[in-house]
């Protein structure tokens, strides 16, 4: 393999420690303020030495030695004696991989050191050339943008390594951050047009950036979720709040017995279908009636019953329960005396049937209620709509589900009901291989946050879960968040691949350096003082750790600034504080 500047080694190794290495520049590149001027292939070619975060050659003293990859850091001057005025320029950078042995015509970049450079090794500068055939991934590799500076290498991301591993984004607000994701998902469209990928959009921004024919989108008055693919942990969890469970053991032990009986009674009319079931789990996703829940419970918190056989005590005329004759024994319709008695759950289910009414007449939860989901069959239309399952004439590629109104306060358990659906779907698929799935989570922060709390808890142990050990399951994620310190670091660690935009709070900078690898401490550093669109990529989905300009959205996600100048000088016309009251209020529009 021959380098382009193989006879002209801009300095040489004057110091290695561990991954960190120093450069002496060869004093007349100092005294060109540390341009290189080249005559390559016929043409002239200027070349930066000591640029932040660019990438060089590390060679031996002979041609022949194993070559390494280095990225600047530093560059400065210091004074070669205390007695004269003199100075030299020296390169501060770290070792970031070597040459793979086994490719010698092209440059192929391998991770890791297994071995350190020598004392005295030539250092080289590459050529925008070089670098393209460097970043280049061939088949494998997506384009994403360029690096930014003086010469625009296109820099390419392993496509597969994107989507089987799970990966970050994180920026603060204003920083690029939606059109990023918006750039990279349209790339993955456009290159894989049968994918499968489930979008979680907080605030509508996103459908806007994709073509209508390409995506499957659940508006926000239209998304559902029945509410018996809730397993009894998430019923609770909605339907329940805050109730002390271990002040309402009871109550909780009649939901269970009334959960289990209505999934079996449901179960009778769907065996013909599907074929028996042994035991029906309460976990398992089977339709049972919230009427018949409520009114069971009803019941049982009236019952009584006669001592001396447990019969219902039943008022023939009325159908109502008898109430309790205490220690005293009642006529009983021509079979003498009895005594009537409170049944086990008798005036103790009043504060869970008054929870379940609550959200059931409560309409901001009527996305759990629709009256054509009464079936367990129609799990199957469910998750084939959410997957993007559907022929190829009429296949969409991503779903995207619009949180905008749903209740803030279920939001992240809703995110983690559904990501855990996916989940076991994908852990009873025969072959987890067949249908890989690809979850986004957008404005993460709000549902896997750091600080644990009930209303994060399912969420975070759910995607959690996704974190650990759904990479061989076939389903991926990616987080997004303008706020990373805010973030599970369980879970980020769990990523492989990371983009980084403008990030200005102490804070996040602070997690970002703790996730990062150490060698990339020169590029986060500029992190603060990145344009719009600027990124910080690293990670296994590409070669090299690289600040890439991402390439512009098209078309855009619906997340720009409000522009107050423009509307505020213009008066408002046909505008109706009575229109956004109605919809506050949820009035019904004429059809």
């Amino acid at each position: 393999m021959n380098l382009k500047t193989i006879n002209n080694p801009f300095g040489k190794v004057i110091s290695v420690s561990g991954m960190e290495i120093i450069i002496e520049v060869d004093n007349k590149l100092k005294i060109s303020n540390l341009e290189q001027e080249l005559v390559i292939d016929g043409e002239h070619k200027n070349l930066y030495v000591g640029t932040v975060g660019d990438i060089f050659v590390i060679g031996g003293p002979s041609t022949s030695d194993s070559i390494h990859f280095g990225i600047f850091e530093e560059v400065k001057l210091v004074s070669e004696s205390e007695k004269l005025p003199t100075s030299k320029a020296i390169v501060s950078a770290k070792v970031i991989g070597y040459q793979n042995p086994n490719s010698k015509n092209i440059l192929q970049f391998k991770r890791g050191i297994g071995h350190y450079p020598k004392f005295n090794s030539f250092c080289y500068l590459l050529t925008t050339e070089e670098k393209q055939e460097l970043f280049s991934l061939h088949e494998e590799g997506l384009n994403i943008g360029t690096v930014p500076g003086i010469t625009k290498e296109t820099v390419s991301i392993h496509i597969n390594k994107f989507l089987s591993k799970h990966s970050v984004i994180l920026g603060s607000t204003g920083s690029g951050k939606s059109y990023t994701v918006a750039s990279i998902l349209q790339k993955v469209q456009r290159e894989l047009p049968f994918s499968h990928i489930i979008f979680f959009d907080l605030h509508d921004e996103y459908s806007s950036a994709f073509l209508p024919e390409r995506i499957n989108k659940v508006c926000a008055d239209k998304f559902h979720l029945p509410y018996w693919l809730l397993n009894f942990e998430e019923f609770q969890s909605i339907f329940l709040g805050d109730i002390d469970y271990s002040k309402n053991n009871e109550e909780f032990r009649a939901l269970r017995e009334q959960f289990i009986n209505l999934k079996e009674e449901a179960y009778e009319s769907l065996k013909t279908h599907v074929g028996k079931i042994d035991k029906i789990n309460i976990n398992a996703p089977l339709y049972f009636s919230i009427d018949k829940l409520i009114k069971n419970l009803e019941r049982l918190n009236k019952q009584t019953y006669w001592k001396s056989d447990g019969a219902d005590a039943i008022n023939e005329e009325t159908g109502e329960f008898l109430a309790n004759s205490g220690s005293s024994k009642v006529d009983r319709d021509g079979k003498g005396k009895d005594q009537i008695l409170q049944g086990q759950y008798f005036n103790k289910l009043l504060q869970i049937i008054e929870k379940l009414k609550s959200i059931y007449q409560d309409r901001r939860y009527q996305f759990l209620f629709r009256a054509e989901d009464d079936c367990s069959l129609y799990l199957v239309d469910y998750m084939t709509e959410l997957l993007s399952i559907r022929n190829s004439e009429n296949q969409t590629q991503l779903t995207i589900l619009d949180f905008s109104k749903i209740p803030s306060e279920i939001t992240p358990i809703i995110i983690g009901m559904i990501s855990r659906l996916c989940f076991e779907y994908k852990l009873w698929e025969s072959d987890p291989k067949e249908l890989p799935i690809y979850l986004v989570f957008e404005e993460a922060h709000n549902y896997i946050p750091k600080e644990n709390s009930p209303l994060t808890n399912l969420s975070k142990k759910y995607i959690g879960r996704i974190a650990k050990e759904g990479r061989k399951y076939g389903i991926s994620q990616l987080i997004i968040s303008q706020r990373p310190s805010d973030l599970s670091t369980t879970i980020v660690s769990q990523c492989s691949n990371f983009f980084i935009l403008r990030v200005t709070n102490p804070d996040d900078q602070s997690f970002i350096q703790h996730v990062l690898p150490d060698h990339l401490s020169a590029l986060s550093t500029m992190i603060p003082f990145f344009e719009n669109g600027e990124v910080l990529v690293a990670g296994e989905c590409i070669v090299i750790p690289t600040k890439v300009k991402i390439d512009y959205p098209d078309p855009l996600p619906n997340s720009s600034d409000v522009n107050f100048k423009e509307i505020w000088k213009k008066p408002l016309s046909d505008y109706e504080v009575l229109q956004t009251i109605k919809q506050w209020w949820d009035v019904k529009q004429n059809e």
